[in-house]
C-alpha cells in the first residue's frame, strides 16, 4: 500500500507539498485564510494494508482529490466538534468515510486536526465480517457516517493515545509483533466506533446545511471560471441567495467573509503557478494578471497578508521541476 517507513513525520511550510505527503490520496490543498502555513503529518505504516496517519493544519484549508484505488478511508475529526465540511456538509460529531476511488472536497474554517485509517479493500472485508458482514452495512457508500458522539471521542482518544506510544518508541515498529499489536489495538478501536455507525439521517441541522450548501456551490462556480474574477454580487445571483445570508454562510462554514475566501483562492492559484513555474520562464506580474490582479503594490500587500511573505519570496521551480518547501 505505501513504500514509507514504518513511522515517519514531517512538518510542511507550504499547502501544496503537504497535499502530496499522503501516498493513498491523489489531492490538492488551497489555503482560504490568512496566516504563515505551518502543517503536520505523521504517519504509521502498521502492515501492508493498514496505514495510520495524524494531521494538523494551522490555517483554512480546501482540501480536494480522491482516495486512490485499493484503499478505504476512515477520517476521525479532533477535537469532538470540528467546523469542517465535507462536500459541503458539516462534518459535526460525525466521521468521515471514502471508499476505493472516493472523491472528496473538505473545507476547514481554522486550525484543524484528524486521525486517517487508511485500509486495504481485503482488511476491510474482513472487518466486515466482523461488522456482520458487508450487505449489513447501509453505509458503505456514504462520505459521513454518524457516530455516537461519546463513542467518537472515547475512540479518539485512544487511538491518540495508541499514537502517542508509538510516537514515543519509533524503534519498536522494527518488530513485526509490535506493529501487529499496534495494528490490532487500532482496528479494534475503529470497529467499536463503527458497530454503530449508520448514514446520515434526513433530519440535519437545517440551517447549518443550507450554509454549507451555499459555500459548496459558490466554490464550485469559482473553480469553474478560474481566470474570470468573481465578485459577492455575482455569486448571490448564481446561488439565489441575498448578500447577508452569503456572508453569514461563509463566515459560519469557512471563517472568513466571502471576499476574503474568493481573493484567498485567487491568491492560492498564484502561489501555486509561481511554484509550479521557474522565474526565467513566468514573471510574478503575469502571474497575478492571469488571476484578476493589476495593482501590484496591493497585490503583494495581500499576498503577503495571506501567507506571511511576499510573492518575491515565494520558492519558484527550476529545471522543469515544481518548488519544494
Amino acid at each position: 500500500m505505501s513504500d514509507i517507513p514504518h513511522c515517519h513525520a514531517e512538518s510542511f511550510r507550504s499547502p501544496e507539498e503537504h497535499a502530496l505527503g499522503l501516498p493513498q490520496l491523489n489531492q490538492q490543498y488551497l489555503q482560504t485564510g490568512p496566516g504563515r502555513y505551518d502543517g503536520y503529518l505523521q504517519q504509521f505504516r502498521l502492515d501492508d494494508e493498514v496505514f495510520v496517519y495524524r494531521e494538523r493544519l494551522n490555517v483554512p484549508i480546501l482540501q480536494e482529490g480522491w482516495v486512490k484505488k485499493g484503499c478505504r478511508m476512515f477520517g476521525i475529526p479532533v477535537p469532538l466538534e470540528s467546523r469542517t465540511t465535507l462536500y459541503g456538509r458539516a462534518i459535526g460529531a460525525s466521521i468521515g468515510h471514502l471508499a476505493s476511488g472516493g472523491e472528496f472536497s473538505t473545507q476547514s474554517s481554522g486550525p484543524s486536526e484528524h486521525v486517517g485509517i487508511v485500509l486495504g479493500e481485503s482488511t476491510f472485508a474482513t472487518c466486515a465480517e466482523y461488522l456482520g458482514g458487508i450487505a449489513s452495512l447501509h453505509w458503505t457508500d456514504h462520505r459521513l457516517l454518524e457516530v455516537s458522539p461519546q463513542a467518537r471521542q472515547h475512540v479518539a482518544a485512544g487511538i491518540l493515545g495508541s499514537l502517542l506510544a508509538l510516537e514515543g518508541n519509533p524503534e519498536a515498529l522494527a518488530f513485526p509483533a509490535a506493529r501487529m499489536s499496534a495494528r490490532d489495538d487500532i482496528l479494534e478501536r475503529l470497529l467499536c466506533l463503527l458497530i454503530d455507525a449508520e448514514a446520515p439521517r434526513r433530519r440535519v441541522n437545517v440551517t447549518q446545511m443550507t450554509y454549507s450548501e451555499v459555500v459548496n456551490r459558490c466554490r464550485e462556480f469559482v473553480q469553474a471560471n478560474p481566470t474570470q474574477p468573481v465578485g459577492v454580487l455575482e455569486l448571490c445571483a448564481q446561488v439565489r441567495v441575498s448578500p447577508r445570508t452569503l456572508q453569514t454562510a461563509f463566515v459560519e462554514v469557512a471563517g472568513v467573509t466571502p471576499h476574503v475566501y474568493l481573493r484567498a483562492i485567487r491568491l492560492s492559484w498564484v502561489r501555486k503557478l509561481l511554484r509550479q513555474t521557474s522565474a526565467d520562464r513566468l514573471q510574478i506580474k503575469d502571474a497575478a494578471a492571469r488571476w484578476g490582479f493589476v495593482h501590484m503594490g496591493r497585490f503583494a500587500a495581500d499576498y503577503n497578508r495571506m501567507f506571511g511573505y511576499l510573492p518575491s519570496e515565494t520558492a519558484r521551480a527550476s529545471h522543469g521541476r515544481g518548488a519544494r518547501g
